[in-house]
């Protein structure tokens, strides 16, 4: 009897969890629309800038982004082959210098209660000093 309660359970339980908005690692209920800001929203631009402002004024020379254009969406990656949703865009960033680089930089969808919000992460091509993303901004640009 409680072997057949725990089968039963174990049907119900991820059936009921997609019509709630739950859903499981490998479900095929996670096909949800995207949840986060687009490549040219003001918040994920200014959120770049002041974390490159942040660490350059720290550890480097002050340097700072004083213009993101030519943003565009290069691709996007909803919930396959992970449970996390991607944008993978590239802009054109102007520096305090006067240099002019290539933006390469991912959105992570919102994520809910436990992951707090969507997430960028970022790379400069040329000021990748310790080639986190290399070569040349590689790791956040799709893999197609």
């Amino acid at each position: 009897m409680l072997a057949r309660l725990l089968v039963l359970i174990l049907f119900l339980v991820p059936a009921a969890s997609a019509e709630a908005g739950f859903f499981f690692y490998g479900s095929p209920y996670r096909d949800g629309p995207w949840q986060g800001p687009a490549c040219d929203a003001p918040q994920v631009l200014s959120a770049i800038e002041r974390r490159f402002a942040r660490v350059e004024t720290t550890y480097w020379d002050g340097a700072r982004i004083v213009g993101i254009d030519y943003v565009r969406e290069d691709a996007t990656r909803d919930w396959q082959p992970t449970v996390i949703a991607r944008r993978y865009c590239s802009a054109r960033a102007t520096l305090s210098d006067g240099n002019v680089h290539e933006l390469v930089y991912w959105l992570r969808s919102d994520q809910g209660f436990a992951g707090v919000g969507w997430g960028v992460q970022y790379c400069l091509v040329g000021r990748d000093r310790f080639m986190t993303y290399a070569p040349a901004c590689a790791v956040l640009r799709p893999k197609y």
